[in-house]
C-alpha cells in the first residue's frame, strides 16, 4: 500500500504526517508493505523542511531530516492507493489539474471519518510562531493516529 501526504510547499503539514506515519508504521510489525511519501502542490524541489518544523518534530521524536520538498506528479498521483490532503485547495488543486487521477483523493481529516466535521483543512503554520507549528503538529498527529487502526487493518486484508 502506498500513502502519500500533499500540502502546498512540502516543507511543513505534509512532512508532519509523513514523519508521524512512519513513526506509528515503525512500531508494528508487519506494516513494512506501507510505504509513505508526501508531496506538495507548489513545492520547489529539494528544499528542505522549514526551521520551526524540524524543531517541532524533534521535540516529538519524529524523523524527518532526510526529506526534502518534491512537487507532486501525476506519475505519483497514478503510482498511489491513498493519497491525503491537508486543505481543500490541495485536493481542489489536484482534481483541476489531474481530472482523470481523482480515485482514492480525501483531506487527511475527512477520510475513514464517520461523521462530518465543520472544519476539514488543516492550517498552515508557516511564517507564524513556534507555537502554531506545535498547534498544527498536534491536528496533524491527532488524525494520523485516528486513520492508523484503519490503514493497517485495511492493508491486512488485502
Amino acid at each position: 500500500m502506498k500513502i502519500l501526504f500533499v500540502c502546498t510547499a512540502n516543507i511543513c503539514r505534509s512532512v508532519m504526517a509523513e514523519g508521524i506515519l512512519k513513526k506509528l508504521l515503525s512500531t508494528h510489525i508487519g506494516t513494512h508493505a506501507v510505504h509513505v511519501s508526501s508531496a506538495g502542490v507548489d513545492a520547489l524541489e529539494g528544499l528542505t523542511p522549514d526551521r520551526n518544523t524540524h524543531e517541532i518534530c524533534n521535540r516529538h521524536s519524529v524523523h524527518i531530516v532526510p526529506h526534502r520538498a518534491r512537487q507532486l506528479t501525476k506519475t505519483m498521483l497514478k503510482e498511489t492507493d491513498l493519497v491525503l490532503c491537508m486543505a481543500k485547495i490541495h485536493k481542489q488543486s489536484i482534481l483541476n489539474a489531474f481530472p482523470k487521477v481523482s480515485k482514492n483523493i480525501f483531506l487527511l481529516k475527512e477520510y475513514l471519518r464517520e461523521h462530518p466535521i465543520d472544519d476539514i483543512s488543516i492550517k498552515d503554520p508557516t511564517g507564524k510562531s513556534i507555537k502554531h507549528y506545535e498547534i498544527c503538529f498536534k491536528e496533524v498527529e491527532k488524525e494520523v493516529k485516528r486513520i492508523f487502526p484503519l490503514i493497517i487493518t485495511d492493508k491486512t486484508k488485502k
